[in-house]
């Protein structure tokens, strides 16, 4: 089975060509036969590149992990519009129909940071669970919801990043002023706490601070309200933290302490800093998570089809030995 994989970022468009080997093996990993980067620039030359990309390959289907918001419902007419997005001159884009239309395969279609959870459940740091939450820190602020390999959303995705949480009051440094970055919400999750926000608050580089820097506490104070959030609302096996931001060392250490005291030992499983820690993991499978994640929408979608199809194929012998007999 070859697939193509799109992770459709901000930045950059990582294309890839993969092989599943051992489809029905759920262990085995795609082998990446081909990979290119194409930096995101205006919409037309972008998705033109991405279309010159898989000219000549030989994939049965697409996955597709985009930025957003997007409109993932296959019921909805803008399925695969690009919504009201950040992005300059990328809103109200037909990413996935035109996609479709012009690689005549289908397009499987959901979120960068759903493809990027789906990888982490099925290969990496979600390994084994029945529900993860898989939030990228960086940027931006995103969040996937999978449940048994199913990514999670119904009438719109979620939308983590612009969780409202409370203003971050600690001990040595008084109230948070910093009004937040958010062109929508100003002082969200995303807007308080990622990476730009954290630059803009410091006037510093993130990468420059050691963890002993004050910005550590308070961006651990922010997670900790977020992910304390996350837990009790999805209740999730593990929540899987990735992202440039969110892989800092140190800082997870920081959040399972915050959490502990915000919970107050009221979710048993989760009644001490130590089974907080383990149950905020690290995520594992760094930049090829989001492809990885995009092959697996599209080896689903081509086993669904299949399944179908045998089932039709099966009844259909069924009629026909009955009206034989």
């Amino acid at each position: 089975m070859i697939v193509g994989a799109i992770e459709g970022g901000g930045t950059k468009f990582v294309c890839a060509v993969l092989q599943f080997d051992h489809p029905n093996i759920p262990e085995k990993t795609p082998r990446i036969l081909r990979i290119e980067r194409i930096p995101t620039t205006d919409p037309e030359p972008t998705l033109d590149a991405v279309v010159r990309f898989f000219k000549d390959s030989e994939i049965e289907c697409v996955g597709l992990g985009m930025f957003g918001p997007i409109e993932c419902r296959i019921e909805s007419p803008l399925w695969g519009y690009l919504l009201k997005t950040p992005k300059p001159g990328w809103s109200d884009i037909d990413i996935a129909q035109r996609l479709q239309r012009k690689l005549g395969v289908p397009i499987k279609l959901e979120t960068d940071v759903a493809a990027a959870g789906l990888g982490e459940w099925k290969w990496g740091a979600g390994l084994g669970t029945h529900c993860c939450v898989y939030i990228t820190i960086g940027t931006g602020i995103g969040a996937g919801i999978i449940i048994d390999g199913i990514p999670m959303r119904a009438s719109f995705h979620p939308e983590i990043g612009h969780m409202r949480v409370p203003r971050a009051r600690t001990a040595d440094s008084g109230p948070d002023e910093f009004e937040g970055l958010c062109i929508h919400h100003g002082d969200c999750l995303e807007g308080l706490a990622s990476g730009p926000a954290i630059a803009a608050r410091w006037g510093e580089a993130p990468e420059n601070m050691s963890i002993e820097h004050p910005a550590w506490k308070l961006e651990a104070e922010y997670l900790a309200y977020a992910l304390t959030n996350i837990a009790l609302t999805v209740a999730p096996d593990r929540i899987i933290v990735g992202g440039g931001i969110g892989l800092r060392e140190g800082l997870l250490d920081l959040v399972s302490e915050r959490m502990r005291e915000l919970l107050g030992g009221y979710i048993q499983a989760l009644n001490s800093t130590a089974a907080i820690r383990l149950f905020l993991a690290r995520a594992e499978l760094g930049s090829k998570a989001g492809v990885l994640g995009a092959a697996e929408l599209a080896r689903q979608t081509i086993n669904s089809v299949s399944s179908v199809s045998n089932r039709l194929y099966t009844f259909g012998k069924s009629r026909s030995s009955k009206n034989q007999g």
